[in-house]
């Protein structure tokens, strides 16, 4: 299932070739690190030094990375204000960016990677290890993911939202959606001036395989070929590509915009008439997946870092944090409140545990593989 991830099938310098001509070398460096380099770090199993964890105790003020609007300014003020300190929150457009900027040195203490990228993180030694014992909230994570398939024994991280991909758009516009992805393409000409794409590669290319009836992570180099020249067909009448569904959506920018499922929610809780936004999933296959809560090795106030997972595993804060964010948050009591408020009053956003456990999951390439993608997504940014 995760092997996809640790392909070591490319080494470091024909990786940074590659990523300096298609201008992602900080992504690419990473990449390569996690691909082969022998500056590794051993993972536990093969080592055999004992693990060295961060004392959960408040050392200095607290610098997230994560996504914009992706966590209750709310629950974040109240930690800051309980324990006395500060918290900085700077913000990445997608995976690529998080870890160019990483690579770049940045010190950030906590950030939240995608399921799929703890792995090559892992790799890179990017990570260091959580207690769970100095955690009190830990119980609340539901028992898959005390060993989930990209980490093992959740050494690395905590849980922390899972989502679906699919397609927003405004009901009292839009005509002639049909829950398929192609409907991106039938209604370019009626609504391309006001339909996005996400400038993120995997959810781009990935719909399009999904379109074709391909394996939404191929590694066949006609289906991707053929995904990039699909979305080519239409990328000229697009409006743009872009992660800032939210902005785009409340503003009236978009009409059609390629979105993740708890975005949705918090369009629908901005709008002046929240009747008019719906969202749908598409026949051709749903990607699914959860993001995590990851100490940065390089972090310089870890012990901040793990009182911060455990404040946001707490019950009170989780229920928080899901009435404002929109995600079902992956804690016993986050999934619950979801369930029975945001999933119930607008079943199109259900997504189930089941689902980020098992649902069609993307992984992101690695070696030849990554190369490949990264060539197609180029022709699709600069085409």
């Amino acid at each position: 299932m995760a092997s996809g991830i640790f392909d070591r099938d490319i080494n470091r310098r024909d990786f940074l070739k590659a990523g300096a001509a298609l201008g992602l070398g900080g992504t690419a460096a990473w990449i390569a690190a996690a691909c082969g380099s022998s500056s590794v770090a051993s993972t536990p199993s093969s080592s055999p030094t004992p693990i060295k964890y961060a004392t959960a105790q408040i050392d200095g003020d607290l610098n997230l990375f994560n996504w914009s609007q992706y966590m209750s300014p709310d629950v974040i003020d109240a930690f800051a204000k309980h324990y006395g300190i500060k918290v900085n929150q700077p913000n990445f457009d997608n995976m690529e960016d998080m870890l160019t900027k990483i690579n770049a040195g940045n010190a950030y203490d906590l950030t939240f990677p995608t399921a799929d990228y703890v792995g090559p993180m892992l790799r890179a030694g990017l990570a260091q290890p959580l207690d769970h014992t100095q955690l009190k909230n830990w119980p609340e994570i539901p028992p898959y993911f005390n060993n989930p398939w990209y980490d093992a024994n959740a050494l690395y991280t905590a849980p922390y939202a899972i989502w679906t991909t699919g397609i927003m758009y405004r009901k009292d516009k839009v005509q002639g959606m049909t829950g398929s992805w192609s409907d991106f393409w039938n209604l370019i000409g009626q609504y391309g001036d006001k339909m996005f794409l996400l400038y993120d590669f995997q959810e781009v290319l990935g719909m399009s395989l999904l379109r074709n009836g391909k394996d939404i992570n191929s590694k066949n180099r006609s289906d991707l070929d053929a995904a990039s020249a699909n979305v080519l067909q239409i990328k000229s009448k697009l409006r743009g590509l872009e992660t800032d569904d939210i902005t785009n959506t409340v503003g009236g920018t978009a009409w059609i915009h390629h979105a993740w499922s708890g975005d949705v929610y918090q369009v629908i809780s901005q709008v002046d008439d929240p009747s008019t936004i719906t969202y749908q999933t598409c026949k051709e296959g749903v990607p699914t997946g959860n993001d995590t809560m990851m100490i940065l090795k390089n972090a310089q106030h870890p012990g901040t870092a793990m009182k911060f997972i455990d404040w946001m595993l707490d019950p009170a804060n989780a229920t928080a944090n899901v009435d404002w964010f929109g995600y079902p948050q992956v804690t016993n009591t986050g999934l619950q409140h979801f369930n029975q408020t945001i999933g119930k009053d607008y079943p199109f956003l259900q997504v189930s545990l089941d689902q980020a456990i098992s649902g069609l999951r993307e992984i992101v390439p690695t070696g030849q593989n990554l190369q490949l993608w990264l060539s197609e997504w180029r022709k699709i940014v600069y085409g």
